[in-house]
Order: structure tokens, then C-alpha cells, then sequence
């Protein structure tokens, strides 16, 4: 978990992106309600990818402005779980996943909440 918050550091604040791959097996069990990817605190901004009890991962990203969220159902899918981030404060944020078997990846677009 801590791993791929690592990868996230300064300068990717306002905008970044990252690919990597699930394969931890807590992420599919459902009787866990909820199991988090990552955190990260990134200056005046947060970040966190987290499964809910609905088996969708979400993206969560906020500041003091704003919060953007994005969920993905990931119910039926197996691991491992092939994942990509994008987040830019001038635009939008967007995660993309595929799983075992897929040969695209599945794309959403975050929501954005103004604060």
C-alpha cells in the first residue's frame, strides 16, 4: 500500500499520473468493507484509491477548492488489477483499470465537488 504512495511525490501536486498493478487478494474479498489502496498527503492537496463495500475503487482527490471522485465497479473482475491515474488540477482526473482477461482498459472520468 504505502509502496505506490512513494511514487507520488512533490511535483505531482497539481498534476501526475501512475500505472501499476493490484494484486494484493484483500482487494477482492467482501466481507472486508473497505480496503485502501493508498493515501497520500501532497502539499494542500489529498489523494486516496480506496474499494468500497459496493466492490467499485474509487478515486478520491481534494483540496481546499474542491473535491473530484471517480469510482470504477470492479465486482466480477479478478486480479491482478492493472491500473492508471491521471489527475491535473486545469483539467480533470480520470482512472482507467484492467483486469486478467480484458484487452481494454476502463475509463471514468472524476466528478468534481466545489467546496
Amino acid at each position: 500500500m504505502s509502496d505506490i504512495a512513494e511514487l507520488i511525490n512533490e511535483s505531482m501536486e497539481k498534476k501526475g499520473s501512475l500505472e501499476f498493478t493490484i494484486d494484493q487478494g484483500d482487494l477482492w474479498k467482501g466481507d472486508i468493507k473497505e480496503y485502501t489502496v493508498f493515501y497520500k498527503i501532497n502539499g494542500d492537496s489529498r489523494i486516496k484509491l480506496f474499494r468500497n463495500n459496493k466492490m467499485e475503487l474509487v478515486l478520491v482527490r481534494l483540496n481546499d477548492d474542491w473535491m473530484r471522485q471517480a469510482k470504477v465497479n470492479i465486482a466480477g473482475l479478478s486480479g491482478p488489477l492493472e491500473v492508471r491515474l491521471n489527475w491535473d488540477d486545469a483539467t480533470s482526473d480520470e482512472i482507467a483499470i484492467k483486469s486478467s482477461g480484458q484487452s481494454d482498459f476502463q475509463s471514468v472520468k472524476a466528478v468534481q465537488i466545489d467546496n
